[in-house]
């Protein structure tokens, strides 16, 4: 026999999925698309008008492809950008250069970029500021290895990087900020956390978040997100929308994506 307490949340939970908002479906192209696999991608997709999508696609796009997304009132965002607005450094964009072309969101501290590129917290934590000062959308990456998961640090890992990361955020740019939780693990391994680790993992997240920022803030879930598992993944209470990959890079599997949620 189910207690009163068990009970109670079992209400709750229910009351929320249904009084739950359209998960937010956020895109990364990576190192993917040229601009014509980009506009044929564009050709394929589905327009679904109460989901919100937002794609962040490699830099060589963005200037080409900007006017077919506002066109298909999907959200552009950068998969990467300097904390400063200009100056001497080779090989970097800027913000103001972004927001030229037509991007509303930002993305910093993907896993990638923090194991590939040496991204510190601190470098992270600049990016994060400079974005918030520009009133931009921040889309803030953080995950745990497997090695952190399995020796139970990931707790202490995901509250590190969040207290770091989100250091000196200004009061006003907490509505423009989201998190995407990507345990490092999953990512483009087809291997997704289960239900019961990704409910877990957001309900401790968003817990740690009101400690930080004294607000409520969107939680994305990202790692091995596809046209199988979205539904059942979207339908967690704790899961604010998804952060997807290789799913992302294939029109017809986004679109079964946005249709099942």
């Amino acid at each position: 026999m189910i207690d009163k307490e068990e009970l109670e949340r079992i209400i709750r939970d229910t009351i929320q999925r249904y009084q739950k908002k359209k998960p937010i479906i956020a895109v990364n192209w990576k190192m993917n698309m040229t601009i014509a696999e980009g506009r044929k991608f564009l050709e394929d997709l589905k327009y679904i008008p109460d989901v919100p999508l937002v794609i962040f696609p490699p830099f060589t796009t963005l200037a080409a492809l900007a006017e077919e997304f506002s066109g298909r009132h999907i959200l552009m965002g950068a998969q990467n950008f300097h904390d400063q607005p200009r100056g001497a450094f080779t090989g970097e964009i800027s913000i103001p250069m972004l927001r030229e072309l037509g991007c509303t969101y930002l993305m910093a501290g993907h896993s990638e970029r923090r194991i590939y590129n040496y991204e510190s917290d601190e470098e992270i934590n600049r990016k994060v500021f400079s974005a918030a000062q520009a009133s931009m959308e921040i889309m803030l990456c953080i995950g745990e290895s497997m090695k952190e998961r399995q020796e139970g640090m990931w707790k202490e890992t995901l509250r590190s990087q969040l207290q770091k990361d989100l250091a000196r955020l200004p009061c006003e740019a907490v509505s423009k900020l989201h998190i995407a939780y990507e345990p490092v693990w999953a990512i483009g391994t087809g291997a997704s956390a289960s239900i019961e680790e990704i409910h877990e993992t957001h309900v401790y997240l968003k817990g740690i978040i009101r400690e930080i920022l004294g607000a409520e803030v969107p939680v994305l879930y990202g790692g091995s997100v596809n046209e199988k598992n979205a539904a059942a993944i979207g339908s967690i209470p704790s899961v604010d929308g998804f952060l997807i990959g290789s799913a992302g890079i294939h029109a017809g599997k986004l679109n079964h994506i946005q249709e099942s949620v």
